[in-house]
Formats: structure tokens, C-alpha cells, sequence
């Protein structure tokens, strides 16, 4: 099932990537209909939805709460600490925020 998005944010590390798009084809007032957080793992190609809990900026730093972790940002870094005690993942920010082919087909098989 192909749809509209937009990409909003694209951070990567070795072993996985975080992201943020915005579907495109929902009309729908609740915010939790159009922006999705994600977390793919390379290793295994298993895509997973992160649950948004909030978010904030301080000192000119982003940060998203998810069920899940905590993902701190800026314009070129950040680091995504998962709530399971596992290795925090240190991420690139990708400007422009293109999802690579591969990670375009996991987002539309997750969808499906």
C-alpha cells in the first residue's frame, strides 16, 4: 500500500534508524493520525511504531518522549536512550530528511 508523506525528521546510526513522517491521504484533527515516530533495526529490517508520549525544546535541544525512550536532537546529533536499559543509540541527523529506498518499502509494508 503506497500513500502520501512527508518525511519530518531522519536520524540514522549504524544499527538503526528514527524518523517522523506525516501522512498525508488522513484529514483528521488528532495528531496521533498523521505524525508517526518510528524506529527501524537494520539488522533484523523490523520496523516498529514509537509511542509519543511528548515533547519539548530546551536550550535550543528537541526532545521526544516515547513509551519506549527518550530522543534527544539538535540540528546535526542526537541520541535516542531506549527505556529498557539498552545501549543509548548515537544518531546523524539527515538533512534533508529522504528515506533511503529500503526504508521506504519497510514504512509501506508496515502500513499495509
Amino acid at each position: 500500500m503506497h500513500f502520501p508523506y512527508r518525511s519530518l525528521f531522519l536520524f540514522e546510526a549504524d544499527m538503526a534508524t528514527v524518523f517522523e513522517i506525516k501522512r498525508l491521504d488522513i484529514q483528521s484533527k488528532n495528531p496521533s493520525h498523521l505524525y508517526f515516530w518510528l524506529h527501524f533495526d537494520k539488522a533484523s529490517g523490523q520496523l516498529s511504531q514509537l509511542d509519543f508520549v511528548d515533547m519539548r525544546t530546551e536550550a535550543g535541544e528537541h526532545l521526544r518522549e516515547f513509551t519506549q525512550g527518550q530522543l534527544r536532537f539538535n540540528a546535526t546529533e542526537g541520541i535516542f536512550s531506549p527505556t529498557d536499559g539498552t545501549q543509548a543509540l548515537n544518531l546523524r541527523t539527515i538533512t534533508p530528511p529522504t528515506l533511503p529506498a529500503e526504508l521506504e518499502t519497510a514504512l509501506f509494508a508496515f502500513f499495509a
